[in-house]
């Protein structure tokens, strides 16, 4: 039984990669460039191909991402996430507003919250190819992320990247990590969403690429993207985390992709990726799997 359940998991792997494959051809055949740079990007993520001048950023961020995971430092917080997927409330929810003071070790924190390698890989390629000017992020917690999206920016030899984060702790952390990696060209902005993402929006206007990745809830979800919406450049990305962490976000993540200035839409399972484009005229839509 074990055999077969081993064997059937290796097909089923086989079927999605294959499927994966067929989608990233259909990206390619398109006739927008758009398209042609995220096929670009699916197939160097699925195949794990970082450039010679990539790897020596990857290496020092999943070293420093190596050191955090076994840290035992604890860290004082306030937790404005969702909590879980079944006790996902409402963005006017007080409580959620409030959020709660939590003490736990770096490490349980880096484990859990942090983007595993191949999502931040993703980050890293999808600015390497579309070399957005200017960057936002929604969720800065230990900088692993921001790390690898920032390392990108350096690489291209261009642009900034502006990362929220609603715990003062997590930020400081963070900026730290910047330092140690010397990343200069990442600003930290502290507090909820809610009362900082205006202004951000108004100082960097307009937006190039967007990461959506905090306060999983389906009506803060969709009302961040509305926010964003007015204030992104012609040609953008937007990426949004966890579409399938909760049935609110399910539902998040239907109401986005439908958006008429939504031109290309990706679901990733995960994570999806739309592409803001006026001059795209018709409407794609793809779903695959990467990992």
């Amino acid at each position: 039984m074990k055999l077969i359940r081993k064997t059937v998991k290796k097909l089923r792997k086989g079927m999605r990669r294959l499927h994966s494959l067929k989608e990233i051809a259909r990206l390619s055949c398109q006739s927008n460039a758009a398209s042609k740079s995220l096929a670009k990007v699916f197939r160097e993520t699925l195949h794990n191909r970082p450039a010679p001048e990539e790897k020596v950023w990857i290496e020092k961020i999943e070293s420093l991402r190596s050191k955090l995971n076994s840290s035992t430092e604890q860290v004082t917080l306030m937790d404005y996430g969702a909590g879980s997927p079944e006790g996902e409330g409402s963005i006017a929810d007080h409580k959620a507003c409030e959020g709660k003071v939590k003490t736990k070790m770096i490490g349980e924190v880096c484990r859990i919250a942090s983007k595993p390698y191949l999502w931040s890989f993703l980050l890293l390629k999808l600015i390497r190819e579309f070399r957005p000017l200017v960057c936002l992020e929604l969720g800065t917690c230990l900088g692993i992320s921001a790390s690898y999206q920032a390392a990108a920016l350096n690489l291209n030899q261009s642009g900034r990247i502006v990362s929220l984060e609603g715990a003062e702790s997590l930020a400081r952390l963070a900026e730290g990590h910047f330092q140690t990696l010397g990343l200069d060209n990442v600003d930290v902005v502290v507090g909820l969403f809610q009362d900082t993402l205006k202004s951000v929006l108004e100082e960097n206007r307009p937006i190039d690429y967007a990461f959506v990745d905090g306060h999983h809830q389906e009506e803060a979800t969709i009302a961040y993207f509305r926010e964003i919406l007015p204030f992104l450049s012609e040609r953008a990305v937007v990426i949004f985390d966890d579409i399938a962490w909760s049935e609110g976000m399910k539902r998040a993540w239907i109401a986005i992709k439908a958006h008429e200035k939504v031109k290309i839409c990706v679901d990733l399972a995960s994570v999806g990726i739309c592409i803001i484009d006026s001059s795209i005229t018709q409407r794609l839509s793809f779903r695959m799997r990467l990992g």
